[in-house]
């Protein structure tokens, strides 16, 4: 389930910044190219700060684990046990 909320925040992301890209290459003589512009990149900064809350959320509740490479103690443990059991 946090995969999906996970995928579906860095779609919205990628969408902002499309919308963004629109905004920038319009013709410059368009009324409000700026603010819609400010507010689609306004967007994907708001989107990244729920996405970033959600990923240290779910790491506290355990739904995700991060990988043994970023405890290097476990991944230390791990590789001598597997050097052990040879």
């Amino acid at each position: 389930m946090s995969k999906i909320v996970i995928v579906v925040l860095l779609l919205a992301m990628i969408a902002s910044l499309g919308a963004g890209l629109f905004h920038l290459l319009k013709t410059p003589d368009e009324r409000n190219q700026g603010d819609q512009l400010f507010k689609s990149l306004t967007w994907r900064i708001s989107i990244w700060v729920v996405l970033f809350l959600f990923i240290l959320l779910s790491m506290k509740l355990g739904w995700i684990k991060p990988s043994n490479s970023v405890n290097p103690k476990n991944f230390n443990e791990q590789q001598q046990q597997r050097i052990e059991q040879q």
